[in-house]
């Protein structure tokens, strides 16, 4: 497959999986976290992550790590840092959504935290590794 087709594909996954990530965090919120629908929601929210992290390794892969497409998948993982860390806040925050589940907010709030460190953690590899 040609590689603009790659990265063309890879960044519809990234922009589908921050998509996911924006909209499907709030709804955990509201739910409890024994719920089968929380652990519905749960999985669409680690796909939408896998998805917008899958679009960062894959042109990293694709062009063997060139200058320029490290800098691209910089920025990349700057915008899923940035996503991350608004959805962290908001959940962990004193003014939740209303009806939101103590519980469930301080899990996705561990979410976004994780989300932020795996990027962070990304971000360091990118350029210190060769």
């Amino acid at each position: 497959m040609s590689y603009v087709l790659w990265t063309l594909l890879s960044l519809i996954s990234y922009v589908g999986g921050l998509i996911i990530v924006i909209k499907v965090t709030p709804k955990l919120q509201t739910r409890s976290f024994d719920e089968g629908l929380f652990m519905g929601w749960a999985i669409l929210d680690i796909v939408g992550a896998l998805l917008a992290f899958g679009a960062v390794f894959i042109t990293l892969a694709v062009f063997n790590g060139a200058f320029a497409i490290r800098v691209l998948d910089f920025l990349l993982l700057i915008g899923i840092l940035i996503i991350a860390a608004r959805l962290a806040y908001q959940s962990l925050s004193s003014r939740a959504l209303a009806g939101s589940v103590p519980v469930s907010r301080v899990l996705v709030g561990g979410y976004g935290i994780f989300l932020m460190l795996a990027s962070f953690f990304c971000i360091t590899q990118l350029f210190v590794t060769k």
